[in-house]
């Protein structure tokens, strides 16, 4: 069958992270099936202008034919990539224009890229997966984490991390807990970054509902119990780390920390009160 030229058809493509882009499709595709998340794509992707470090701001190779695993790009506009590519058909060419606030060309105007699928094969669904198959791919997603944690991506990091524990937690109660703890771990590390404190709390306590002895469980949930001034939870959980790791310099800090955060508090409560109580016996009189 023979993909059609389109009527300047244009949508809406969310990439979850930053924003959404424009995607505007210039030769439709064929077929009813698009590609899915590890899917193998067969793409070209061509800028409509140069860029300093363009491959690496996309995360996937450019201005060449290309097999990529659909998901797997680190650069900072991959994920708009891979959610314009799962919305392709086979064989549909798109221009995928991105707002000037999120990059723009060098001459200030929009920065448009030309993406053409050329063919894909589909991954199998996470239901359709083995255990071993969902570990794998869960390892592969964690790694890709970490690599963008440590180059400063943090919200690229966490989603990453987020895609690795929908596979890890398919797996079953008892087969891979580390995997699911260690990506609870991280997802943690970076909500205590963007200062996302609940949510810190959330993922460090499913952490320790796996190992309630992880002390860096304890510890980043301290540090958020801290942040929200729930300064008794705070000082429980630095309590049990140092029973597990009573040298451990980092929580004696944060406890010398809290400490002197309290007594702020108290002294703060102590002068209102005897603001309040002072005025009160005043007016009595």
């Amino acid at each position: 069958m023979c993909s059609k030229m389109a009527t300047n058809t244009a949508s809406r493509v969310s990439d979850g992270l930053n924003d959404t882009f424009v995607k505007e499709v210039i030769q439709e595709g064929s077929g009813l099936h698009k590609p899915n998340e590890g899917a193998t794509c067969k793409v070209l992707i061509t800028p409509s202008s140069p860029l300093p470090d363009a491959e690496g701001i996309i995360g996937y190779p450019i201005n060449t034919e290309c097999e990529i695993c659909l998901g797997t790009g680190t650069g900072s506009l991959s994920s708009a990539f891979d959610s314009c590519i799962e919305s392709m058909r086979l064989g549909e060419q798109c221009r995928l224009i991105f707002d000037a606030k999120i990059i723009t060309s060098p001459d200030g105007t929009e920065w448009v890229c030309i993406v053409y699928l050329i063919g894909f094969s589909r991954s199998k669904e996470v239901w359709e997966m083995t255990s071993e198959e969902k570990l794998i791919r869960a390892s592969m997603l964690k790694d890709l984490g970490t690599k963008c944690f440590k180059e400063g991506r943090i919200e690229q990091a966490e989603v990453f991390y987020l895609r690795g524990l929908k596979y890890a937690i398919t797996i079953g109660e008892q087969k891979d807990n580390r995997q699911k703890l260690l990506l609870s771990l991280n997802i943690a590390a970076c909500q205590l970054k963007q200062k996302h404190y609940d949510g810190v709390i959330i993922h460090c306590t499913k952490a320790l509902n796996i190992d309630s002895n992880s002390t860096k469980a304890l510890f980043r949930r301290g540090q958020a119990f801290v942040e929200l001034q729930d300064y008794e939870l705070a000082q429980s959980d630095f309590d049990k780390c140092l029973q597990l790791e009573p040298n451990n310099k980092a929580v004696q800090n944060q406890v010398i920390l809290l400490s002197a955060k309290r007594r702020k508090l108290d002294a703060h409560y102590a002068h209102t009160m005897s603001k309040m109580f002072g005025k009160s016996t005043a007016e009595k009189h």
